[in-house]
């Protein structure tokens, strides 16, 4: 948060032409792997469609490869790094030395992370110091214990009222060496710590445990051993039934979904903070694009069949569906496996200029169909009427192809669901229109053919959307991403994995619960050490892994470090 307001301020006082500050997660970053630079240009180019567009022609030489690329070429990106202790501990000093060699002297960074973490990267493994040059430490002080106080008091019904007289040894502790007073120095601590112990309106006090247990140092002796606690508790307090406010899901779903979840994020993305729900393929084992192919067989074979097998009989029928079926099946589970990292579309827009392949693609199809519709209407009518379905296939066929997709700023998407909402919306908007491609081809040839004898039937306009119909689906496979969510969500809540009302319980985590918090197009869980507790699983206090023993301590301060501007 202190990273937000600050982005807020330097975008508020940005002059002309000057810096943008930009937020870039560390947690995603693997410094032995990718260079700074190429690591925050993909970060762009995925949260900002626009900037995966190459720089034009007219501008200097230097400024060369996509658009993102040019910007942090030219120093027009203010890098805010945030979580350089997210980062494997072995990997510090790596970044930092990264960091130094990617950004030169004189360009301002502001660089966030735990104390202790900062300091152990500070040191290579060869023994030999590693600075962060130019930097100025600013260090994040603890809360003051009055404030702290006054907040669990007012936020138990106010002082004088019987839930808030529970805090008093508690707030008396605070500012001492406890383990209580460390645990509730943050604004994170106090936050678990209210929703386990104070009541909602009209609850019972006596329902719930005691906070006077904060103070028990045979149960937690160090602050990480309530710290665990506090995460432990909180999910069951988030949840616990409530006449006011009714749940569609128990305590042991809404853990078993969020620890799930935490762990895809923790484990399969590699600790990035944001829950996108078209990355929750990802969270699959391999067989996806599989399972995309039958699916997307289903839909488009079964069309076709009913209207050959209602005209033409069953047998007929079966096999057009078959046929149709296994040819997008394995059209589609291709198109899947080589779908790399997109994003979601909010809607498309026609264009000729782009992509040729395309093109060639859109008019090979519309003369084979409409040669095909011309052919079998010219054993009637005459050979004249195979050059026409020809003419009559290109043109609906070269629109369908160029239509391409628009991909919104994610950083600006107004939430999670409306952005779900387009993506699907352009999915079948582009799978109705493969369909209405054959029945314009079909009528147009039929308005050519007509001086020739030519005649429209209700069966053949059915049968021209049925086999245009898949056409339009694999369009909207390519151009959109919502198919891949829906396999994923359906497989996962069969295994019991997620709910089959996903984004109403994320929104609900997000809007009541406050468990999860909405960041543009993402959800994010409310604090990156709860997702890390969740991935984790839970442990007996005392017995931290070796993995998360160095990431948990000095949880009372972290420092934001940042080179200014000369």
């Amino acid at each position: 948060m202190l990273l937000i307001r600050l982005l807020l301020a330097l975008l508020e006082r940005r002059p002309p032409r000057g810096t943008v500050p930009v937020l870039f997660p560390l947690a995603s970053w693997d410094p032995a792997r990718q260079d700074l630079y190429t690591w925050m240009t993909q970060e762009l180019e995925q949260d900002h469609p626009a900037l995966r567009d190459p720089v034009p022609a007219d501008r200097p030489p230097a400024a060369t490869g996509t658009l993102a690329r040019a910007l942090l070429k030219q120093r027009l990106i203010l890098p805010i790094l945030d979580g350089l202790d997210e980062l494997p501990e072995a990997m510090g000093a790596r970044a930092l030395h990264a960091i130094n060699q990617a950004l030169p002297a004189g360009q301002p960074l502001v660089l966030s992370s735990r104390t202790a973490e900062y300091r152990s990267a500070l040191t290579a493994p060869s023994g030999t110091s590693v600075l962060l040059n130019g930097a100025a430490g600013i260090r994040l002080l603890p809360l003051d214990p009055a404030k702290a106080a006054a907040y669990l008091e007012r936020d138990a019904g106010g002082a004088g009222t019987p839930a808030a007289a529970r805090w008093r040894r508690v707030t008396v502790a605070l500012g001492s060496d406890t383990s209580a007073s460390k645990a509730l120095s943050t604004p994170l601590g106090l936050f678990l710590a209210r929703t386990i112990y104070n009541p909602r309106p009209d609850e019972e006090v006596t329902e719930l445990p005691d906070p006077d247990e904060l103070l028990d140092q045979a149960r937690y002796p160090t602050r990480r051993d309530l710290d665990t606690h506090l995460f432990a508790a909180f999910i069951p307090a988030a949840y616990r039934p409530h006449p006011q406010y009714p749940t569609r899901w128990s305590v042991h779903k809404a853990q078993r979904t969020l620890t799930f979840l935490a762990s895809h994020l923790q484990h399969t993305l590699g600790g990035t903070p944001n829950l996108a729900w078209w990355q929750l393929h990802k969270a699959l084992p391999a067989g996806q694009p599989l399972a995309i192919g039958l699916t997307a067989s289903l839909m488009g074979g079964l069309p076709g069949g009913l209207v050959v097998g209602l005209y033409d009989g069953f047998a007929t029928g079966l096999g057009v569906s078959l046929c149709v079926a296994i040819s997008l099946a394995l059209v589609a589970a291709v198109i899947a496996s080589k779908s790399g990292e997109r994003s979601p579309s909010s809607g498309f827009h026609w264009s000729w200029r782009e992509r040729s392949g395309w093109r060639t693609c859109g008019l090979t199809l519309g003369l084979i169909f409409g040669l095909a519709f011309g052919t079998s209407s010219g054993l009637e009518i005459g050979p004249m009427a195979g050059l026409i379905g020809g003419f009559t296939g290109v043109v609906p066929f070269a629109l369908l192809s160029g239509l391409r997709s628009v991909h919104p700023d994610l950083d600006k998407a107004v939430g999670p669901g409306t952005v779900l909402a387009r993506d699907q919306r352009t999915f079948w908007t582009l799978t109705l229109l493969g369909g209405a491609t054959g029945v314009l081809m079909y009528v147009l040839s039929y308005v050519l053919l007509i001086p020739m004898g030519g005649q429209m039937s209700g069966e053949d306009i059915a049968l021209a959307f049925a086999v245009t119909f898949p056409i339009g689906l694999v369009l909207g496979l390519i151009r959109s991403v919502w198919m891949e969510f829906l396999v994923a969500h359906i497989k996962l809540a069969v295994a019991g994995r997620v709910p089959w009302h996903l984004m109403s319980f994320l929104g609900d985590a997000h809007e009541r619960r406050g468990v999860l918090r909405q960041a543009g197009a993402v959800y994010q869980f409310r604090h990156i050490d709860l997702q890390r507790h969740l991935a984790e699983g839970r442990r007996r206090p005392g017995r931290p892994t070796g993995a998360t023993r160095g990431r948990q301590r000095d949880r009372h301060g972290w420092c934001g470090w940042e080179r200014r501007q000369p």
